[in-house]
């Protein structure tokens, strides 16, 4: 072409060589982009997908430990309403001051937060549910530290207090089921009740512990009912 002075075609003809291969390697790069976003899109369903299945197990936990936590109020509000004199006290006495002692654990399963964290598919994820879900763990974690905390205070001071001054509680009047069966066939004549049932009601120190377990147990609800409400939230826009 340059020998037939034909120049400016064959200028046309190299740039329209160059504009196939920049437009060839565009495509290649965008097809590229689009099949990794795609890859990240669903990396990131699929962690979402964990995250819902861990988050209804999170449920099933906290309503069970809701039930337990507001059992444990309802029962410190009765005792504590038999030491103002405002209810006889009775034989249930003995049941509360066991079902005090328990403790609350959420064991959760964060393993598809974890993936999630680990992975480039965060930012694939809408902006509103990341935060949801950032926030609900960091709700996990505010509830597991006030579980060691009522869990701490009832080994270290309700549990021990109960064991060297309320000893006489496992017997076969016991109305707690589990030590009712465990006495049922007990031939051992059982002390004055009665007179170890007021004993507890005067006793000023343990009036306090009581009101202790309940003010945790009205936390814990709280925080168990918070759970249920914000999991509910995040797995409903995660199935949407």
């Amino acid at each position: 072409m340059i020998k037939d002075n034909r120049v400016s075609k064959y200028l046309l003809y190299a740039i329209g060589e160059i504009i196939l291969v920049v437009i060839g390697i565009l495509i290649a790069l965008g097809i590229n982009n689009w099949n990794e976003k795609e890859n990240n899109i669903n990396q990131a369903n699929k962690h979402l997908e964990t995250i819902r299945l861990n988050l209804n197990d999170d449920i099933i936990q906290a309503q069970n430990l809701l039930a337990e936590s507001q059992t444990t109020v309802d029962y410190s509000n009765i005792f504590l309403d038999q030491f103002k004199t405002l209810k006889p006290f009775d034989n249930n006495i003995q049941m509360y001051i066991i079902y005090l002692m328990f403790e609350r654990n959420i064991e959760v399963n964060d393993s598809g937060f974890t993936a999630l964290l680990n992975s480039n598919s965060m930012a694939f994820v809408d902006e509103d549910l990341q935060v949801k879900i950032l926030n609900y763990y960091r709700h996990i974690e505010q509830l597991k530290s006030r579980e060691i905390n009522a869990n701490t205070e009832i080994k270290t001071m309700y549990e021990p207090y109960v064991k060297a001054n309320f000893y006489w509680i496992y017997n076969k009047t016991n109305p707690w089921p589990r030590q009712a069966d465990m006495y049922k066939d007990d031939p051992r004549p059982v002390e004055n009740i009665d007179s170890k049932l007021k004993s507890v009601i005067e006793n000023k120190r343990f009036e306090i512990m009581v009101n202790h377990r309940r003010y945790q147990a009205q936390i814990l609800t709280d925080l168990y009912t918070k759970t249920i409400e914000l999991a509910e939230e995040i797995s409903n826009m995660i199935e949407k």
